[in-house]
């Protein structure tokens, strides 16, 4: 079993908070609706679009990556007060796989918690489908990026969304040239990302800072079209 990831920030009603600033934020769940994300960049674009869509009563958490989603029963067991949380999405990237893969790994990954290490003796019920919301207590929803059907990942979204920005007519012919020089990015879409960051007057880490100050277009066609559950009712069950 690998290490968790020391996690050093969540987000609370719309505000990142710094665990060692707010230690008393760190292992008690704040709110009755809870999202848990991959990791930091996944974080952050949460965070920023909740507020965007003014829904900002959630607490976001990240896990600490892929592999920690299979631990999940033991990150949640650590959370004091999850008996309180009514509401509970998880999202995650699909990577290599498909969406609904992933929504049947996600689904291995809570039965497991149920049937080997409940959480508060609660009795996580989850969706039938991807794109429903279970009705148990809490209820349950999914989305998975880059919009909850293709293989992918959130740099996927994001790259979808500022297409037809001036930057790209750069980052296309520089991408094509880095793999003519058979040099192959493990992970393109994020290359692709970083590169169309460095396009940009002002940037920060990744596709996450990238939310933070605003370079997202979180009123593009493309975002909604990715997520029309966000816009319509929220990421699965926290509207």
């Amino acid at each position: 079993m690998t290490a968790r990831a020391e996690i050093k920030q969540i987000s609370v009603d719309g505000k990142i908070c710094d665990l060692e600033k707010s230690p008393q934020f760190k292992n008690i769940i704040q709110k009755n609706k809870l999202i848990i994300v991959e990791g930091l960049d996944d974080l952050y674009f949460i965070n920023f679009y909740l507020k965007f869509l003014h829904m900002e009563d959630i607490e976001v958490r990240y896990i600490g990556g892929k592999i920690e989603f299979k631990n999940l029963s033991l990150n949640l067991k650590i959370f004091h007060n999850f008996s309180i949380v009514s509401s509970f999405a998880l999202i995650s990237d699909a990577d290599e796989i498909t969406a609904q893969e992933e929504f049947v790994r996600l689904n291995a990954v809570v039965n497991e918690i149920n049937t080997n290490d409940p959480v508060s003796e609660i009795n996580l019920i989850f969706p039938s489908d991807i794109d429903s919301v279970s009705n148990g207590t809490p209820k349950i929803g999914v989305f998975i990026f880059p919009n909850n059907l293709d293989k992918g990942r959130i740099e996927d979204l994001f790259l979808s969304c500022v297409n037809d920005k001036p930057g790209m007519q750069c980052v296309n012919p520089f991408i094509e040239c880095v793999f003519n020089l058979e040099i192959t990015p493990r992970i393109p879409s994020k290359a692709k990302a970083l590169a169309y960051l460095a396009t940009q007057e002002e940037t920060r880490r990744g596709v996450g800072g990238a939310a933070q100050i605003g370079i997202w277009e979180f009123n593009s066609e493309e975002l909604n079209e990715a997520t029309p559950r966000a816009k319509a009712r929220g990421f699965g069950p926290l509207a």
